[in-house]
């Protein structure tokens, strides 16, 4: 019998070693952060042993650690096998599960938006249950309903969806990289990379185990410079959007209008009319991956067009709403950062007719986290950069608004007839 010791229950260590427990491993689990004595209970009343410090030799044990875990706690088993938290998903699982019904998305970005879009499209022909950012949802010919709203997107969390997996099939939306167990995974995109492991490694390391782990097809962005020696040096089946499928939209758009486009495959061209619900020059990557992912599971591309043309978006991710008297646009989401707020200003300014009277902008950081906090004197900087395009710029909360050159409070936004108003931050 394998012996396991699982490191970190902050991330999923629990949920990984109670898994191992039914199966009928020996398994310990190890709380490198000393912090969660509320987990700790929970594990010891499953008779799983958990552990703060190291009180022997380890070596006939296989430490399963997540991919960011720092060095310092993985040179407490020099001698030991060691696997990531992916790993051990991939172990689990690959044998016990149907992978043609199992798709995983990872990425820097966009990944939240791909796989519900891909969800959504999915969805017309079966039941599709998505796990991501937003929550654990099922999806019915294009309807969704939420399961759960607190979740996580680590690999723990998809063990524990596949350990009660129900008939339908699987979108998972997974950080730091895949697990393999899938019949398709997608690598959204390498850019931002960022470190982790205390600054040892970074998220271009972690991410790219996708070609390591994935048995199945592999989707990239072809246009990613980052990825082109791996994808040319490597023996898997890789497609790429913008080869293998690409889309042509008009030079200059309307805020909330409807927008006729072409998506090129290699041997044919299918006419798509998109809806103005949401901006599109915020979507074009996730409805490629989209849209080459349902032609590589043999769905009829007039059949992807007609799924297209009725998505209104994903909800609060650059979305347009006609008020009454103004318009009005939200985009928010927990990746929210300074390079996304340039990101969807350059996208406004670039490929948008900008009719309105007043262009405002209010930003909400009332859910910014501890482990990704975001600098208004940054975003301070960005609206800067943008100080010939947007008229007013608001923050909500209380601050010492004399530090700031550009934002200002959030009481005195006053939006007219009209007016344009973006609505961007943490959500």
């Amino acid at each position: 019998m394998k012996n396991f010791i699982v490191l970190d229950i902050n991330h999923g260590g629990d949920i990984l070693s109670s898994i191992l427990k039914d199966r009928g491993y020996n398994v310990i689990a190890y709380d490198i952060y000393q912090t969660r004595n509320d987990k700790r209970e929970l594990l010891l009343q499953k008779n799983i042993k958990t552990i703060t410090t190291l009180d022997k030799d380890y070596k006939d044990y296989i430490v399963v650690y997540p991919i960011h875990c720092p060095e310092y706690f993985l040179s407490f088993f020099p001698d030991s096998k060691k696997i990531t938290h992916h790993e051990l998903v991939k172990f689990l699982f690959y044998k016990n599960v149907n992978k043609n019904k199992i798709i995983e998305i990872t990425g820097s970005k966009g990944k939240t938006t791909t796989s519900y879009v891909l969800s959504y499209l999915l969805s017309f022909n079966e039941t599709v249950y998505l796990n991501s950012s937003r929550g654990f949802e099922r999806l019915i010919k294009g309807r969704s309903e939420i399961i759960k709203s607190e979740n996580s997107i680590t690999p723990a969390n998809t063990a524990k969806i596949l350990s009660q997996m129900e008939d339908g099939l699987y979108v998972f939306e997974e950080s730091l990289g895949v697990s393999g167990i899938g019949d398709v995974s997608i690598l959204t995109s390498m850019d931002p990379i960022y470190q982790i492991k205390n600054g040892a490694s970074n998220s271009f390391e972690a991410k790219k185990q996708i070609f390591s782990l994935s048995e199945g097809k592999i989707i990239v962005d072809g246009s990613d410079k980052k990825l082109r020696n791996i994808v040319d040096n490597s023996e898997k089946e890789i497609f790429q959007i913008w080869k293998d499928v690409s889309i042509e939209i008009p030079d200059k758009l309307e805020i909330g209008k409807n927008i006729e486009s072409t998506l090129m495959w290699k041997e044919k061209e299918s006419k798509v009319q998109f809806r103005g619900d949401y901006l599109i020059t915020g979507y074009i990557n996730s409805i490629l991956f989209g849209a080459l992912t349902l032609k590589i599971l043999n769905i009829n591309q007039d059949k992807i067009s007609k799924y297209f043309s009725v998505f209104k978006g994903v909800e609060n991710r650059q979305t347009v709403f006609q008020e009454k008297d103004y318009t009005k646009i939200i985009d928010k989401s927990g990746g929210f950062s300074e390079d996304s707020l340039r990101y969807l200003l350059s996208n406004l300014m670039n490929y948008y007719d900008m009719p309105y009277k007043s262009i405002n902008l209010l930003i909400d950081l009332s859910n910014n986290s501890h482990c990704q906090k975001i600098k208004l004197e940054d975003i301070d900087k960005v609206i800067g950069e943008f100080n010939n395009f947007i008229d007013n710029a608001f923050v909500k909360g209380t601050h010492n608004f004399e530090r700031f050159k550009y934002l200002r409070d959030s009481e005195e936004l006053n939006i007219k007839k009209g007016d344009l108003l973006i609505e961007s931050g943490k959500g």
